[in-house]
């Protein structure tokens, strides 16, 4: 396995390593964030996915960066997690919010993820195979380390969409539909990556833009690879100037609460059973 950042233990030496946390998060600003509250930290490289290993609360973690959308990182983290042996796996990121009773820098604790492209069918968008539960154990712990820092966290469900949803309107109709509390584009291809892995999956995400709050298109800015190309970026954020003020002062309160809900999620002091 490619790693500059000292050896990751594959599974036939699980039993010389302490409890590892696996955590996933999208853009540069998410895996900078996490990767700052981790002691003896380095960066590295492994099965071509770029990962920062430390330890936080007792635990190992390596954090692993899925760009924004995930494009084609389901496939590298499969086998990445069929080398390395986790006992968990939590996503945490930002998103925007669905439920207009969320504000910006509130946690949602995803009791389930809709994956809003697998469910264009007659059925019922809410229909159990266009969605995938949460390990509720691992959830649960995570919204009261949350709650128990005192920051506000609430449960609910969550909709992994293929673009940056940036209409008041189209969000407020995606939470009816899904009668989901948030929206991101990662969560739903991890979670099905973990459940074929047999790895417990939290989903810790953080609400940037409100529901009835409109932001830049940033899909006019985002590349094939999830990255932001910044001369089309700065264009985006030009042709909207008031929305552009708001959505950035969000921006900074959002990462300030990401901090803060990150060090809760992985310092807790009992994490749950190890999978068999």
């Amino acid at each position: 396995m490619e790693n500059t950042a000292g050896a990751l233990t594959p599974r036939s030496q699980i039993s010389k390593v302490k409890y590892h946390t696996c955590v996933v998060t999208a853009a540069g600003i998410e895996f900078r964030a996490v990767a700052r509250l981790l002691a003896g930290g380095a960066a590295g490289r492994a099965d071509g996915l770029p990962v920062w290993r430390g330890r936080r609360g007792g635990r190992e973690v390596t954090v692993c960066r899925s760009e924004i959308g995930a494009a084609g990182f389901a496939t590298r983290l499969a086998a990445h997690l069929d080398r390395v042996r986790y006992d968990e796996l939590v996503v945490i990121g930002l998103a925007g919010g669905l439920d207009p009773a969320l504000r910006t820098g509130e946690a949602v604790v995803y009791d389930r993820c809709h994956g809003e492209t697998n469910s264009r069918k007659k059925s019922s968008p809410r229909d159990e195979n266009a969605s995938i539960a949460c390990d509720p154990d691992l959830s649960a712990e995570v919204e009261a380390a949350v709650r128990a820092a005192g920051h506000p966290c609430r449960r609910g469900a969550g909709v992994t969409v293929g673009a940056v949803v940036a209409a008041s309107r189209a969000k407020l109709e995606l939470g009816t539909r899904y009668g989901a509390a948030a929206v991101d584009m990662e969560t739903y291809g991890i979670a099905e990556t973990a459940r074929r892995a047999g790895i417990p999956l939290a989903a810790l995400r953080v609400v940037l833009d409100e529901a009835g709050a409109d932001i830049p298109d940033f899909n006019r800015a985002l590349r094939a690879d999830g990255r932001l190309d910044h001369w089309r970026l700065t264009r985006v954020l030009l042709a909207r100037p008031l929305a552009t003020a708001g959505f950035l002062a969000n921006l900074r309160r959002a990462m300030a609460s990401l901090e803060r809900v990150s060090g809760a999620a992985l310092s807790r002091s009992k994490p749950a059973p190890p999978h068999s």
